[in-house]
């Protein structure tokens, strides 16, 4: 199977970024393909104190999407004789959940798989930041045994002296530091006081009971976009 084949495959199933990442140093399987769709920028443009009804409906709907991206994308590796297995995009729900509450850790991390295949860094947000849409994305990931040339990892970040989402966090829980592969999430960001107070202005502004904020997702100048999908810029 031809990566660049598979590569607008998964494109025309409605991704807007795609990559691929050797990932053997992170999991049992050897290779993995990173999939993101980008938020709709006009509704990320009015998150400014926290997340509107508008912006919480985005977030499901990029999940949903991506989850039945990956899972398309693991059937037609299946179908074409390779193992797959579609890791979905939000753990809520499903039987990944095991211990997250306790440690806010997934088993396995969408953006190693995305920096590995060269998708992106990480920002001093704790989140990934593309080229074309900044950290306006969500993502997936399928792990396959596929072998297809990979992307080559991004390893340091590359925010510089911005600190827009440093001085926007309400509860100061990005700590400013440049990320580098191997960091401890810790040494980026205080992830319980982000999660409680996501978990809390959710409640408040929208009466979703879910962890979702955005703050730093509006704020970030990277990739800023015209359209959450690039064919229509062009």
């Amino acid at each position: 199977m031809d990566s660049s084949l598979l590569r607008e495959e998964i494109a025309s199933f409605g991704a807007s970024l795609v990559g691929f990442a050797d990932i053997r140093e992170f999991a049992p399987w050897p290779q993995a393909i990173s999939i993101a769709v980008a938020l709709d920028p006009i509704i990320i443009k009015e998150v400014k104190n926290g997340p509107t009804p508008e912006y919480y409906q985005e977030y499901l709907r990029a999940n949903t999407m991506l989850n039945e991206i990956a899972q398309r994308t693991a059937r037609l590796l299946l179908g074409a004789g390779y193992q797959a297995e579609a890791f979905p995009a939000t753990i809520a729900g499903s039987d990944k959940l095991q211990g997250y509450e306790r440690t806010l850790r997934a088993a396995f991390q969408h953006k190693t798989a995305a920096t590995r295949a060269g998708l992106g860094f990480i920002g001093k947000s704790g989140l990934l930041t593309t080229p074309d849409f900044g950290p306006r994305v969500r993502l997936v990931t399928v792990f396959t045994d596929l072998p297809f040339p990979t992307g080559q990892p991004i390893l340091e970040g590359r925010c510089g002296g911005c600190r827009l989402c440093v001085e926007a966090c309400p509860v100061g829980a990005i700590k400013g530091r440049e990320w580098r592969a191997g960091m401890a999430r810790e040494e980026l960001l205080d992830a319980r006081a982000c999660r409680r107070e996501a978990k809390r202005l959710l409640k408040e502004r929208v009466g979703a009971d879910e962890v979702v904020c955005g703050i730093c997702v509006a704020i970030c100048p990277c990739g800023q976009m015209v359209s959450a999908n690039p064919q229509e810029d062009s």
